[in-house]
């Protein structure tokens, strides 16, 4: 075996999965909608100066969400592969636990981002009575982050 070919076989498969993702972006409007979740929450955090194992937690949680998107959307596929002319109450079954599975995460993503941040909310309320400024920036974000969810991909989405 050559190393060199191996190593382009390796880098292939990031390129796989790069692919996958940028699918996954593409067509699914829960992995927008928690792309511009976690810039809101990396805006917050970089505001309230969390600590490290503060920033490890929430790049976890965030990073977890994001990955049980990716894997819920890969079951769909497969599901619907395997079932397009016979839809089942089993692939229903599947899509459904594949589904649940993201919101139990994103319920705990939750409970963690309430635990970072809720000693600091009055801090954060705070930043927008010192800087106004950030009042206009927030409504800002959030009108980009609603245009990318909900109209941006919409010929795109699978969901």
């Amino acid at each position: 075996m050559n190393i060199k070919t191996e190593l382009l076989k390796f880098l292939k498969g990031f390129r796989y999965a790069a692919s996958g993702i940028i699918r996954c972006i593409r067509t699914q409007r829960n992995m927008r909608f928690h792309i511009g979740a976690a810039g809101a929450v990396a805006i917050v955090a970089v505001l309230c100066s969390v600590s490290i194992a503060e920033k490890l937690a929430l790049i976890l949680t965030v990073g977890g969400v994001m990955a049980l998107e990716c894997v819920n959307t890969a079951i769909e596929n497969a599901v619907d592969l395997a079932t397009k002319s016979r839809p089942s109450q089993l692939a229903k079954a599947a899509k459904d636990c594949a589904a649940g599975a993201v919101l139990i995460f994103c319920i705990a993503a939750v409970f963690v981002a309430a635990e970072v941040f809720g000693r600091r909310i009055l801090y954060i309320l705070g930043c927008f009575a010192e800087y106004p400024e950030l009042i206009i920036a927030a409504v800002l974000y959030f009108a980009l982050w609603f245009w990318w969810v909900f109209l941006c991909f919409r010929e795109n989405d699978d969901d």
